[in-house]
């Protein structure tokens, strides 16, 4: 018998597969867990808190950067020790599909943690994917399911940034459906589309969106003039046309300002070219805000005549 033969890593061959794949997932789990209990050891240490630069953050980000190096070759070394073969290959498979998995499979991260804000996708993922590896490399054959895994692979990305997007879009939705304020919307003009829909609650409870002309995001100041912007809250008790304008929330001194009106149930406020155009639908107020010119007036009016309750769907695309 040669040499090469002799010292050559045996495989463990296709009767006992599934044993073989369970040490290679312990060897996954146990490696994840040594590593955050390593992390976490690292950010609580006077060292990582007292760091220079960018101090406990820049530290921590080198680490996780250096983590897959760490799973391959702590893994390559207790895969060999439990006697799992080619414990190279299987490791260097299963370190690459933990930082593929944990870089693009970020869907999964809206699953609910464990106590403590801790992710428990961040232990399951490392351990699936050293189980497959280990799977992978036990023999070529069957060749078909292997063909399978590998296309189910490449399809994480697109597949993710999918289900990334419907979860965006209901996470969106129960928000609007929360929101105390009336979800006023117009018939948004030709060449226009809705983005930014958000609300918030710091200064009152506000909703509010921009309509952007169509083509590629603003990035010139010229461009970013062309967009309009859309507030909508509560009626407030300063908020009495012409007279006073206060329209979106009582911290704005009084006397507020007077406004104009333009349409019926319109009024415009403002001086130079920046504009406010206000607009009534119950018990709240739409503050519609642009650049005019280059915004015309009669669109800033159109879309302030159009303003009605819409469902949270018309916000979001759903």
């Amino acid at each position: 018998m040669s040499s090469s033969a002799r010292t050559a890593e045996p495989t463990s061959g296709p009767r006992r597969p599934s044993r073989r794949t369970l040490r290679a997932a312990g060897v996954g789990l146990g490696l994840t867990v040594a590593l955050f209990l390593a992390e976490w050891l690292l950010v609580s240490s006077s060292a990582c808190r007292n760091a220079p630069g960018w101090g406990c953050v820049g530290v921590v980000v080198l680490w996780r950067d250096a983590t897959p190096f760490v799973l391959l070759l702590a893994g390559w070394a207790a895969l060999r020790v439990l006697g799992v073969r080619p414990a190279w290959l299987t490791a260097l498979l299963g370190a690459g599909l933990s930082w593929y998995l944990l870089r693009y499979l970020t869907a999964v991260d809206s699953l609910p943690w464990l106590p403590g804000g801790v992710s428990w996708v961040q232990f399951a993922l490392p351990t699936a994917a050293f189980a497959l590896a280990a799977w992978f490399t036990v023999s070529l054959r069957p060749w078909l399911p292997r063909v399978a895994a590998v296309v189910a692979l490449a399809l994480v990305v697109p597949v993710n940034a999918l289900a990334v997007s419907r979860i965006t879009e209901s996470r969106k939705d129960a928000a609007l459906s929360a929101s105390p304020v009336a979800l006023l919307g117009p018939q948004i003009p030709n060449g226009y589309h809705m983005d930014g829909v958000g609300t918030q609650t710091v200064t009152g409870p506000t909703f509010f969106y921009r309509l952007a002309p169509d083509g590629r995001d603003a990035t010139t100041m010229a461009e970013l003039q062309r967009e309009i912007q859309v507030i909508v809250a509560p009626v407030q008790p300063q908020f009495t046309p012409p007279a006073h304008c206060a329209a979106i929330n009582s911290a704005y001194p009084v006397p507020a300002p007077p406004c104009t009106a333009v349409a019926p149930g319109v009024w415009r406020s403002g001086d130079s070219q920046y504009v406010s155009y206000y607009v009534r639908v119950g018990d709240a107020v739409a503050d519609i805000e642009a650049t005019s010119p280059p915004v015309s007036a009669a669109v800033l009016i159109a879309v302030a005549r159009s303003m009605s309750v819409r469902q949270p769907s018309y916000f979001t695309g759903g």
